[in-house]
């Protein structure tokens, strides 16, 4: 994964380059007060920064929740309630996470509030009890003190993956049990394309069965870049030649793209030239985490290592050689965690492209070969 560096907020012009058109469908869709809003988005398609803009000019009180942080029900409960409470009622923020005393007046003045609702106020500070029980408690909370809302759990996708099936099917029923129970209250789930949540929307024997709509954002071509900067050319001063070049070795990335810009240097030459040095400034910086991350593929799956591999120099991850189950099993746990996915059909992208480079550079002997040849292959049919 990218370096922390990497993950600061862009300014409005960096993250509406590239989305400007995906941006008004979530305006629109929020604007709508959809009750259930599922967002299907492409791994590093800068989707988190546009829902984080786009909560910003809703009319109600919103609570932004990151689920990466969280394990379970549990640790989603707290992270809602612990959100909620800094963001709408701010003066009992430092004794919710008891740094005040018991009898600070904010404080008693919210456990009030809440025990009128039957919240159970410590074991929800604790993270202690039934988790969904718990869940349910944080969104009371939420309405508590704010309604209308809308609560956005970011990131939903991939903890649900790591759940067991039955876990994370109760967690999604528990939530649409809530969100029909509040019907004041908006709901913005996000995932990865074809991950629980929308299977879920699908499944007639679902809870979640068409409880709610769904919006896809993909990836941006890179081409969008430059094409969006006819309207966002005010909010960055970029020079379009070297936005659209960092945007073809970024492959569309948004962070990594702006990164490259700011690392490029500004002495005289091709804009070409000077992303590709901005690039190669930002692969030097994130050389060992890159790194670091191809070990730790050995853990996800046995076949990942084959497969970034060669799908790094562009080959079929049903030509590794293994059998098709096995391969199967391997591409989607690189789906569900981000590191993959479906472009059409039947074909397969890698998302991060620090990690195809790093791949490419350090490709395993057979992918290069098979690589090579399969090159040459083609140049000869085409010379024929």
């Amino acid at each position: 994964m990218p370096p922390e560096q990497l993950t600061r907020v862009p300014p409005a012009g960096e993250v509406l380059t590239g989305h400007v058109a995906e941006y008004g469908k979530l305006l629109d869709a929020l604007a709508q007060r959809p009750g259930l809003l599922v967002l299907s988005t492409d791994p590093w398609s800068g989707a988190s920064p546009l829902l984080r803009s786009a909560l910003e000019d809703v009319e109600h009180d919103f609570v932004l929740v990151d689920a990466r942080r969280c394990r379970d029900a549990l640790d989603l409960a707290m992270a809602i309630a612990d959100r909620a409470v800094s963001t709408l009622a701010p003066k009992a923020d430092a004794w919710w996470a008891s740094m005040r005393p018991p009898t600070d007046a904010a404080g008693l003045q919210l456990a009030r509030d809440l025990d009128v609702r039957a919240i159970n106020v410590e074991e929800l500070r604790r993270g202690e009890g039934p988790g969904l029980r718990r869940l349910r408690d944080a969104v009371q909370l939420l309405t508590t003190l704010a309604d209308p809302a809308l609560l956005a759990i970011d990131h939903l996708g991939p903890m649900l993956t790591a759940l067991p099936e039955r876990e994370a099917r109760e967690l999604l029923a528990e939530l649409r049990a809530i969100r029909q129970e509040h019907t004041t209250l908006d709901l913005v789930l996000v995932e990865y394309p074809e991950g629980r949540i929308s299977a879920a929307l699908d499944d007639p024997d679902h809870p979640l069965y068409r409880a709610g709509a769904r919006l896809r954002i993909r990836r941006a071509n890179p081409s969008r870049f430059v094409t969006d900067l006819a309207i966002t050319r005010g909010w960055t001063k970029a020079p379009v030649e070297l936005v659209g070049a960092a945007a073809e070795l970024t492959s569309g990335v948004p962070v990594l793209l702006w990164k490259v810009i700011e690392l490029a240097p500004t002495k005289p030459g091709s804009a070409v030239t000077r992303a590709f040095e901005g690039w190669q400034a930002l692969r030097r910086l994130t050389d060992a985490t890159t790194g670091h991350e191809w070990e730790l593929l050995r853990r996800m799956h046995p076949l990942a290592q084959p497969l970034i591999s060669a799908m790094s120099v562009g080959m079929r991850p049903h030509a590794i050689g293994a059998n098709s189950k096995s391969v199967n099993e391997g591409l989607k746990r690189l789906q569900e965690v981000g590191l993959a996915w479906r472009t059409e059909k039947r074909r397969w992208a890698l998302a991060d492209p620090l990690l195809r480079a790093w791949a490419q550079d350090h490709a395993a002997p057979w992918a290069m070969r098979r690589s090579q040849l399969a090159s040459t292959a083609i140049t000869v049919r085409r010379a024929g």
